[in-house]
């Protein structure tokens, strides 16, 4: 009898190691679900602050416009005033001449940055669109390998519909599903321990402590050894 437990138990811990790895694998497909996941809110948050982005960036880079355009204009008083200024107002035109370019400075580069915070915007957007591709790339390999798991649903290895949505609507299938996989093989393996320790019990005559298969194993091995020394 105790020979036939032993190989028992020893059966019991494969079945945990195996049911371990299928854990562990599930953990890993369902955090690159998740990763895809959040990259996809990100970006559908991204797309859906984009009109107000655009319209702000544009507005911004009229008014700079505008204010370049007026700043020039009074550079240009400046300097008229300055070449018809008597000799008692020719300090004072130099000082005004000098203050409107340094405005007109100030306003030109304005109107620089306001130009390279919307073509910044537009890279944002192009790089967007093409991680949103990488993302579906991602999922539909993702789905590939859920395809005809065991506990998987049908519908988690389905590819994607296009877009954005499409990846995020196959995102939800395929959360749920591997949450449910990983509930039934959690019961499983807690089945088998449980097995595990009701054997070790008899085979020691002794109640015991809830412990793993591996180590409830080596103990049995010990405490039947001990008892036929």
């Amino acid at each position: 009898m105790p020979e036939g437990i032993l190989a028992a138990l020893r059966e019991l811990e494969r079945a945990d190691e195996q049911i371990g790895a299928a854990l562990a694998d599930l953990d890993r497909l369902a955090g690159d679900v998740d990763s895809v996941r959040a990259r996809v809110d990100e970006l559908e948050a991204f797309a859906a602050r984009l009109p107000a982005e655009r319209e702000g960036r544009a507005a911004e880079l009229e008014r700079s416009r505008a204010a370049a355009s007026a700043a020039q204009r009074v550079l240009e008083e400046a300097k008229g005033a300055a070449r018809g200024a008597g000799p008692e107002a020719a300090q004072e035109a130099e000082r005004f001449q000098v203050r409107a370019r340094d405005r007109a400075s100030v306003a030109e580069r304005r109107v620089t940055e306001a130009v390279a915070a919307a073509g910044d915007l537009e890279n944002q957007v192009g790089k967007a669109t093409l991680e949103g591709h990488e993302l579906h790339t991602r999922a539909r390999k993702l789905a590939a390998e859920l395809r005809g798991r065991p506990r998987i649903a049908e519908d988690a290895g389905k590819e994607p519909r296009p877009g954005l949505d499409g990846v995020e609507a196959w995102s939800e299938v395929a959360r749920a599903s591997l949450f449910v996989a990983r509930g039934q093989l959690s019961a499983e393996r807690e089945a088998v321990i449980r097995q595990a320790n009701e054997l070790g019990a008899v085979a020691l005559g002794e109640p015991l402590s809830p412990m793993g298969t591996g180590a409830l194993t080596r103990r049995v091995e010990n405490g039947l050894a001990h008892r036929d020394a």
